[in-house]
């Protein structure tokens, strides 16, 4: 039986675990907040495609505790991309067994993992998944459902090939859908683009991508510049043809069509109002780091990183933080 590994049963974790185990794969999941819940109540999915469904992985609270479960065959990386997490897993591993599965966003995210597990197969995906835990162990989940993946690098070997297609077919088999694809950074790069723009434009505004849009004749035009921007990185690296005008029409559509119901919320403002670390270095930073290797001016993503690192930084502070003095500022009147 295929043993799999979820590292981090949030949202995303919870219905991707749900995922495997309907299709017959052996569950353990590391729960780092939720783990009393899940332990006692397991974890409950209201889908608007799966309807009302429940399950029962095998919770831990650390990878040291839930490495006594494997060998696993996967293990799939739902947590945030924030820096070091590839470490964070190394008790799990087995070398020249598991396959390292990354649900996670940003660009250039598959390095770490590369170097630290030169021997394992690594799977790159892409996540369209709306989902949210509305509390502890419970996760509502929105009528849309894709993980596009492939191998990292795209030219891996047959046996790594073997182990993507077979995630693949496993997904299937839980009624999901998976598509494998010879280079999925092409893929990657769009989800790049729509991230790179919206999450930083809501989670600085406080608005949702429909109100954005409502905000102003330009706002629609800034997603626009940021898009093809983060387009002109991506033909730098090697793929022209990842950001078209069909691409950032599509992407420009989805919120359009939410005017009249109300908008999304995406996952940096959500992070933003709980008061949690945003995924700033993953998606804006490493886009920066690759178009200045180009030497490519891009002031877009330049202003938007710096600015979400203050917000990151607000949401965050360090022992360097000060607060206003409002004694000092009347003094100064």
């Amino acid at each position: 039986m295929t043993k799999v590994l979820i590292f981090g049963a949030g949202a995303v974790g919870c219905v991707y675990g749900y995922i495997l185990h309907k299709a017959g794969a052996t569950i353990t999941a590391v729960c780092r907040t939720n783990y009393d819940v899940v332990k006692e109540r397991g974890i409950h999915i209201r889908s608007k495609i799966f309807g009302e469904c429940h399950y029962n992985p095998s919770p831990t609270r650390t990878v040291a505790e839930a490495a006594s479960n494997g060998p696993f065959d996967y293990i799939v990386v739902a947590s945030k991309a924030f820096p070091g997490t590839a470490e964070m897993i190394r008790e799990a591993v087995t070398p020249e067994h598991t396959a390292i599965v990354l649900a996670q966003n940003g660009i250039g995210i598959e390095e770490d993992y590369a170097r630290l597990y030169p021997h394992d197969t690594i799977i790159t995906g892409v996540v369209y998944l709306p989902v949210t835990q509305v509390e502890p162990g419970v996760v509502e989940m929105g009528p849309l459902e894709r993980f596009e993946i492939g191998t990292y690098p795209a030219k891996a070997s047959p046996a790594a090939k073997a182990r993507t297609q077979r995630l693949s077919e496993l997904w299937k088999a839980g009624g999901a859908t998976a598509p494998v694809f010879d280079d999925v950074q092409p893929v990657r790069w769009v989800k790049v683009a729509i991230n790179a723009s919206w999450n930083p434009i809501c989670a600085l505004t406080l608005c949702d991508d429909a109100n954005y849009i409502r905000s102003s004749g330009k706002s629609e035009e800034m997603v626009r510049k940021i898009m093809f921007e983060v387009g002109r990185v991506a033909t730098a690296e090697g793929y022209p043809d990842a950001i078209t005008d069909e691409v950032v029409a599509r992407d420009l559509e989805r919120p359009r069509s939410r005017l009249a119901t109300g908008g999304k919320e995406p996952s940096m403002l959500t992070d933003v109002r709980a008061r949690r670390p945003i995924e700033v270095e993953a998606i804006l930073g490493n886009t920066l780091r690759i178009a200045q290797r180009h030497n490519l001016s891009t002031p877009y993503i330049e202003l938007l990183y710096t600015l979400a690192k203050a917000r990151n930084y607000q949401l965050q502070p360090d022992d360097q933080w000060r607060d206003i003095s409002f004694a000092r500022v009347n003094s100064q009147k």
